[in-house]
């Protein structure tokens, strides 16, 4: 099984919809109310994230989706993957993050963070990651 890894340009986010409908909607869930999958659509189309697709050649699927952007802060610009999910990860995950590593560096990140569950620390680690900070979170009630 091979694989063509590729970033997808802002404005065909719409086009490429129904090919990655379903890896969206099987990731929403873990973002924590963060998003919804309108939100990440959007998100994409006004350049605010970056759209990355690992497409099977043998069977011109595409078997998952990665969402990234760029997070600013005072001393830092960091590549911030947000999402990332799909079929037969194991296969794709090397080219892809290879591409995504590169497109950190052209772009001047200081540094690439994860938002995602436990197991990506684990899955990580022989990409040089390693766990940073703790995220502890409290939710209010509105109203």
């Amino acid at each position: 099984m091979a694989y063509e890894v590729s970033g997808v340009p802002h404005e065909d986010v719409y086009r490429i919809l129904p090919l990655i409908d379903k890896h969206l909607t099987n990731v929403i869930p873990y973002t924590g109310g963060r998003y919804e999958k309108q939100d990440i659509i959007e998100g994409i189309e006004n350049k605010l994230f970056d759209l990355w697709i690992p497409i099977n050649t043998d069977t011109n699927n595409v078997d998952g989706v990665v969402v990234t952007q760029f997070t600013v802060y005072p001393r830092k610009k960091v590549f911030t993957i947000l999402l990332c999910c799909g079929n037969h990860l194991n296969k794709w995950y090397p080219p892809l993050f290879e591409m995504l590593y590169s497109f950190a560096t052209v772009n001047k990140c200081d540094l690439a963070e994860v938002v995602g569950r436990k197991g990506w620390v684990r899955k990580l680690k022989d990409d040089g990651f390693k766990q940073s900070v703790w995220i502890v979170e409290r939710e209010f009630k509105n109203g």
